[in-house]
């Protein structure tokens, strides 16, 4: 230790202080998440829900529980709800879901050395594009040499 320096009570070694112009926090704290009000929606949209049916009580979640109260409206007679209930069948056989969703995955594998995010996305869509065959229609095609069996 050099004479000019006292260690003692509130008075630490130069090797341990904080150095000047260093912050004791680089990365700062941490930013919020963006609030996202068609996210809190849907989050509603899709918590459980209690309802009675046939004296059980069953659950579901609201938006099915909404679709259902559009099917007993429009079978009641009410135009309204029967125009809604279409729009809403037309919107999700046309997008395959009831509203947009937006989905993040952290800490994804690649398949390969080098693939990225994106290349991983781009990769998995086109796999989920490839229509598979209808049933009854797919042929059964061996490409190791059968076996003649001689006849008695």
């Amino acid at each position: 230790m050099t004479q000019d320096h006292k260690v003692g009570k509130g008075r630490p070694p130069k090797h341990s202080q904080f150095k000047k112009g260093v912050s004791g926090n680089p990365n700062g704290r941490p930013k919020r998440a963006p609030f996202s009000v068609a996210q809190a929606i849907l989050n509603v949209l899709d918590g459980p829900a209690k309802y009675k049916e046939g004296g059980k009580v069953r659950i579901a979640s609201r938006r099915e529980l909404s679709a259902r109260n559009y099917v007993r409206r429009a079978l009641a007679g009410d135009i309204g709800s029967a125009a809604i209930l279409l729009k809403l069948l037309a919107h999700a056989e046309r997008f395959g879901h009831m509203g947009a969703r937006k989905i993040i995955v952290r800490n994804w594998l690649p398949d390969y050395e080098g693939q990225t995010a994106a290349q991983k996305t781009r990769e998995f869509a086109a796999n989920r594009e490839r229509k598979p065959p209808k049933p009854g229609l797919e042929r059964k095609q061996s490409h190791e040499p059968q076996e003649e069996l001689p006849l008695p």
